[in-house]
């Protein structure tokens, strides 16, 4: 498995220690799933991941935030499918600590 990065120390912590702790592993979960790597990529989701997802999308606003364990990301996104066009919405990503690490737990988009 990927060696994962900072353990959190605090039961509440900052948007900006948030964002420093998920930056990298949102960076290699993406630099994976570009490479079609699936088998690392699963390696980043809880056993009790849920995911929802349709078409390409693209993410603005991104917002960090940490309670105790969990780490929670949301952004706006539009995305674009075959059949139904351009979807706008709003994202969320929540990020569970596992051990010295953090995995997906729950991911959500919200058309608008």
């Amino acid at each position: 498995m990927w060696t994962k990065c900072v353990t959190h120390q605090s039961a509440m912590g900052s948007s900006e220690e948030a964002k420093t702790i998920l930056t990298p592993i949102l960076a290699e979960l993406r630099k994976q799933r570009e490479a079609r790597n699936y088998e690392k990529v699963s390696e980043f989701y809880d056993l009790n991941a849920v995911h929802v997802h349709a078409g390409k999308e693209a993410l603005s606003n991104e917002k960090f935030d940490m309670a105790g364990d969990f780490i929670i990301f949301t952004a706006d996104y539009e995305t674009e499918t075959e059949k139904i066009g351009v979807l706008k919405g709003k994202f969320t990503q929540i990020w569970r600590k596992a051990n010295d690490s953090y995995l997906i737990l729950h991911i959500e988009y919200a058309p608008q």
